[in-house]
């Protein structure tokens, strides 16, 4: 009779164990994968946890101005600190609060930074679909259920996504099952448009923190002390009103107290310093990628100025990250054709290559460093398409005595769409790349090989360029 008791408490115990598995998998299948840029919530949350221990230098906490304002590239490149923005849009300092709780969970950085522009967030409670954006892609934890309840004013809102989003059957794709690549960007947002703005300066009092906000405010500096971890407060580049003014002079007020460095961006003194022309540094309400260049490397010089870093290994991942953000000048700089396909086989982007007119035999050693497969031997005028990625092992080719029309969509998540076409001079002498439908080499193209390189992260064009091989010899762009 006990046996069979204690077989039953087990069997009841497995299958509550199992149910329970069971629906935090689905939560997280039905659950919505915001891995588009630019507010791709799902990929900078996600890439947080697949980070290594203890592997980051400096944690950026905060909102949207947060992750389009610090560009860990640039950290990274001016004084080897690695970084990681690990924000969500709208975030209030009770989420930044609890998103800290679990940075401290792997990660002891030498430097926490916390944007404080929602310090002056009124509403106690945020939106839900605004709270379900910096809660849904966090791990089920005790932190996480906290973190609901102080979020959402009807908690029940947030504690079952499979409840939120069952509807969500029918869109499913493969990054509900396999979300791979998050953090590419260790949580950063490239913006590129310029949308001109005026930041000026107000002359006020400062003026009470919301209730609130103050408190997390507390909190993030006791639990910054616990841990013996300097924290930096900053805001971002915004024009700002004179109520926020206020709010500024107070967080001012307070860093000074508790000898706590506040850095204000938006302070048009510091912004003439850096040579931050709001006219063209930002897009919408945030800092473009420009600005962000001139705001990373302002507060990387004063980190590394300010703390002492301990001494790191080169990282593979941060060098390709930097390369994105670096790589567009530096390939205009190349004219060598050799140096160039060299510089490109370390990067993780997508080479385009089309030939017009003709070609020569030499060139299919330069493009082994690419991946190539082809030999051009005794090729002379002939048609040719080639799609390379040598970092992701990726290689398309097409040659032909006749046009080539050459449609391409990469096994990448980022679901983007290459057309290419290649005509000799006897076959109507003409060349094309399309990306997303845009032709890229409208009034560019030209004899030889034509280039155009472009990086499916960021979704950016790094650079196009021709080389005239129809000639022996050292092949130089034009």
């Amino acid at each position: 009779m006990r046996k069979t008791l204690i077989y039953r408490v087990l069997r009841l115990l497995f299958l509550v164990i199992l149910a329970a598995w069971i629906f935090v998998e689905l939560s997280i299948i039905f659950t919505p994968k915001r891995d588009k840029l630019p507010w791709n919530t799902t990929s900078k949350v996600k890439g947080f946890y697949e980070l290594e221990d203890n592997s980051i230098d400096v944690v950026f906490l905060g909102s949207s101005h947060a992750f389009c304002t610090f560009n860990p590239a640039v950290f990274y490149k001016e004084n080897g600190i690695k970084g990681y923005v690990f924000a969500s849009n709208e975030q209030p300092l009770w989420l930044s609060y609890h998103y800290l709780i679990e940075v401290l969970k792997t990660q002891k950085p030498e430097v926490i930074v916390l944007e404080t522009f929602y310090i002056s967030e009124n509403n106690e409670y945020k939106k839900d679909g605004v709270n379900k954006l910096s809660l849904d892609d966090l791990p089920l934890t005790l932190n996480k259920i906290k973190a609901q309840n102080v979020a959402f004013e009807d908690n029940l809102e947030g504690v079952n996504p499979f409840y939120n989003y069952h509807n969500r059957w029918k869109e499913f794709n493969i990054t509900d099952f396999d979300c791979k690549e998050n953090g590419l960007l260790k949580g950063f947002t490239p913006l590129y448009k310029a949308t001109p703005k005026v930041i000026e300066n107000f002359n006020v009092t400062k003026a009470d923190l919301p209730v609130k906000s103050m408190l997390y405010l507390d909190k993030i500096i006791d639990l910054a002390n616990d841990n013996n971890i300097p924290l930096v407060l900053t805001y971002a580049p915004y024009n700002i009103n004179a109520s926020r003014n206020q709010h500024i002079k107070t967080v001012e007020e307070i860093a000074l107290s508790q000898g706590i460095p506040f850095i204000n961006y938006s302070d048009t003194s510091l912004l003439k310093t850096i040579q931050f022309d709001a006219q063209v540094d930002m897009e919408g309400g945030h800092t473009n990628v420009y600005g962000a260049q001139k705001v990373s490397e302002h507060l990387s010089n004063y980190l590394d100025n300010e703390f002492n870093f301990n001494p790191i290994k080169k990282s593979k991942d941060y060098e390709v990250l930097t390369s994105r953000f670096y790589a567009a000048d530096s390939l205009k700089k190349i004219d060598d054709f050799d140096d160039y396909l060299n510089y490109l086989s370390n990067m993780d982007v997508y080479v385009a290559v089309t030939a017009m007119d003709a070609i020569n035999k030499s060139t299919s050693i330069a493009f082994e460093k690419l991946g190539s497969q082809i030999s051009f031997k005794d090729k002379f005028r002939v048609s040719y398409t080639g799609l390379f990625n040598n970092y992701r092992g990726y290689v398309e080719e097409k040659i032909d005595t006749m046009a080539i029309i050459n449609k391409m969509q990469p096994n990448d998540k980022r679901n983007f769409y290459i057309r290419m076409e290649s005509a000799s001079f006897n076959t109507g002498n003409y060349s094309k790349i399309y990306i997303n439908n845009v032709d890229q080499l409208i009034n560019k193209s030209k004899r030889g090989f034509n280039i155009v390189v472009y990086d499916a992260v960021t979704n950016q064009i790094l650079d196009t360029a021709s080389f005239d091989t129809f000639e022996t010899g050292n092949w130089s762009r034009y």
